[in-house]
């Protein structure tokens, strides 16, 4: 992102849907293109996240005003770091209130700041609801579903997320589950390891690395439209 500062929000309504995942899978995708990106784990019950990336994680808190101030600071910041937030499905509510109260959609564009919300899409009627209060509350915003194949019956559900770009994680057996729940497994290391077409661990990480980069690809064009109206 050469001007603006995205701000990957990582959203669900229920646990259990591959939202922490994901949040790891995005900031090894920056490590493993020698990027960094700083990570904020707002899950008072469970800080995986930090635990994954304790020195790149710092642990977010809304429970009060001062915590919620100490977090926007950081978020708004326009430094051209990308921002991963891991978000407690209960808070989810909680959490897109408070922005919608600061104005922060508006603060955002002020500050060349593009939030993309990576919502767990699910069968459930309270993610379809979640995901439409998105759309009618903050259409600044990029909105990503994303579609775990193992969620049963999730293909049968997407037109319920409707969107420019989706991401899809495909289905892993337990055994390589355990191997990446390992507590020094790095999708990052793994994805810097020459091609193996054997290896079905390296190439699922290798396909939703690819989907990341074609999000970034499309957030570069959203930035760059204003640039080639002018020059059309």
């Amino acid at each position: 992102m050469a001007r603006s500062t995205p701000i990957f929000i990582v959203a669900s309504l229920r646990p259990r849907v591959g939202k922490t995942l994901l949040a790891r899978l995005l900031a090894d995708f920056f490590r493993a293109n020698d990027r960094v990106a700083t990570g904020f784990d707002i899950n008072p019950e469970s800080f995986a996240l930090v635990e994954r990336q304790p020195s790149t994680t710092f642990i977010g808190s809304i429970s009060d005003t001062r915590g919620q101030m100490a977090l926007i600071d950081k978020l708004i910041l326009a430094d051209h770091v990308p921002k991963i937030v891991d978000l407690a499905h209960n808070l989810f509510n909680k959490f897109f209130e408070m922005l919608h109260e600061i104005s922060f959609a508006q603060e955002a564009r002020r500050t060349s700041i593009i939030p993309v919300v990576l919502f767990m899409a699910d069968t459930d009627l309270r993610s379809r609801r979640g995901y439409d209060m998105l759309r009618d509350r903050f259409p600044q915003f990029v909105l990503v579903p994303v579609f775990n194949d193992a969620l049963p019956s999730i293909m049968f559900h997407r037109e319920n997320f409707p969107a420019a770009t989706a991401l899809t994680f495909s289905t892993l057996s337990p055994v390589l589950k355990a191997v990446m729940e390992r507590p020094n497994f790095s999708f990052a290391a793994l994805a810097r390891t020459p091609a193996d077409t054997s290896n079905e661990l390296y190439l699922w990480t290798r396909r939703l690395f690819l989907q990341f980069r074609e999000l970034e690809l499309r957030l570069l064009l959203e930035e760059l439209k204003p640039d080639l109206q002018i020059q059309n």
